[in-house]
């Protein structure tokens, strides 16, 4: 794939913003940690300064993607994100934290148009053929950012300060944005049709890319499945603690081993589909791999007594994590019309998000009565259902001629 030019520039951007958001994100922690006042309750909002611009801001930033040029979009996130990141350096060296979190909930704002932006600009720069190979080559890299992220992030702010590393991060945005300066995107034309006929509502557009999600046979199933996934592994992020110190009474430090166990699984998922994937196209049917692989994972986590069938069964889980989103974000780039492409991505990237917040509070209250394994039994029972539903993806998708033919249906009127 990084024969591709335009490809390989949108990798190359793509790499350097996850290295910059992986080197702030970790400074900030660890300022706010070491230095600020009521850590505790500024550690809580800077989850929620993180979080709150993608419940806010990700669908109406994927419909103002679909309305643009998506390349000037890029440009301008990566450029308004660098500057950011100067103005949050400047802020921890003044020690002024409220107005931080306030500034930092502003550049996740931005953040949320990057993404529907590249997304667009893959579409146009990689055949239909390969646009699994393109997901999994940057989940693949994404994946080892996620992992090396607490060591890069450390290093940088051992090394040189919470500042320092801020600055660090802008010019990883400055960097990537230099890769978009330069980019040549073949057709020319990714304007969408509200260019070149009546201009519709902006709350319109909105509100279109919702109706899409359910109204398609194809994308309501998947929103339902990746709202499950999100509350499976909100189950696992808020009571792998419990589980591991309570129930299998082991020491604290396998909670480090079963995030890693974690990690090396979604790489080995990723790489895996990245070498594999040219070879084995038919993405509905790796989808399904993917959430039987996902069941199995949560079934052998919910039985495990022991710490080596637990961090196996995180290893099998962060497989099927990797699975499962390549072969969704794939079936997405596919099968969703480009002209509508950023709205429906974006509220796809909000709604496990949503489900694994909802996920922490249902799942808190819960373990009080139950014990984290009969919850982890719950969620292995509601991703068997999300087996079922990725089952009957194949007859959704056959013909697939039917399925285009349906989504012309649905988006002729609205022209």
């Amino acid at each position: 794939m990084l024969k591709n030019g335009v490809f390989r520039r949108l990798w190359c951007t793509q790499t350097l913003s996850s290295v910059g958001d992986e080197i702030r994100n970790w400074a900030i922690l660890f300022w706010v940690f070491a230095e600020a006042d009521q850590a505790v309750f500024y550690r809580t909002a800077l989850l929620f300064a993180q979080m709150l611009p993608v419940f806010i801001m990700a669908p109406l930033a994927g419909t103002w993607v679909d309305r643009r040029k998506p390349k000037k979009v890029l440009q301008a996130t990566l450029v308004i994100r660098a500057a950011m990141s100067f103005v949050l350096a400047g802020l921890i060296w003044m020690e002024q934290v409220p107005l931080l979190l306030v500034m930092l909930a502003f550049t996740c704002t931005v953040q949320q148009f990057f993404q529907p932006a590249i997304s667009k600009l893959t579409v146009t720069a990689v055949d239909n053929e390969d646009y699994g190979t393109a997901s999994s080559s940057v989940k693949t890299v994404d994946t080892l950012i996620s992992l090396a992220g607490p060591a890069i992030g450390a290093f940088v702010y051992q090394w040189w300060g919470a500042s320092t590393s801020l600055i660090v991060d802008g010019f990883c945005f400055i960097a990537g944005s230099l890769f978009i300066l330069s980019l040549k995107v073949s057709p020319a034309p990714l304007a969408a049709p509200s260019d070149s006929g009546p201009a519709t509502s902006f709350w319109v557009d909105v509100l279109e890319g919702f109706r899409y999600i359910f109204a398609s046979a194809l994308t309501k199933r998947l929103f339902i499945m990746l709202a499950v996934m999100g509350a499976c592994t909100g189950a696992i992020n808020l009571l792998n603690i419990y589980f591991v110190v309570k129930e299998l009474h082991l020491d604290q430090n396998y909670l480090a081993w079963a995030s890693t166990a974690g990690g090396i699984g979604m790489f080995a998922g990723a790489l895996g589909l990245n070498l594999l994937g040219a070879k084995f196209k038919n993405y509905v049917r790796i989808n399904i791999w993917g959430a039987a692989v996902m069941t199995l994972g949560l079934l052998l986590l919910t039985l495990s007594f022991g710490s080596w069938s637990m961090l196996l069964s995180r290893v099998i889980i962060g497989i099927g994590i990797s699975l499962l989103s390549i072969t969704l974000s794939t079936l997405l780039m596919t099968y969703v019309p480009e002209n509508l492409l950023g709205r429906v991505g974006s509220v796809f990237e909000g709604g496990p998000l949503a489900t694994n917040m909802l996920s922490y509070l249902f799942y808190g209250w819960l373990y009080v009565y139950t014990g984290a394994r009969l919850i982890f039994g719950i969620s292995t029972m509601l991703f068997f259902m999300a087996f079922l539903l990725a089952l009957s993806l194949q007859s959704v998708l056959s013909p697939a001629r039917r399925v285009r033919a349906e989504q012309q249906e649905f988006i002729s009127p609205s022209q």
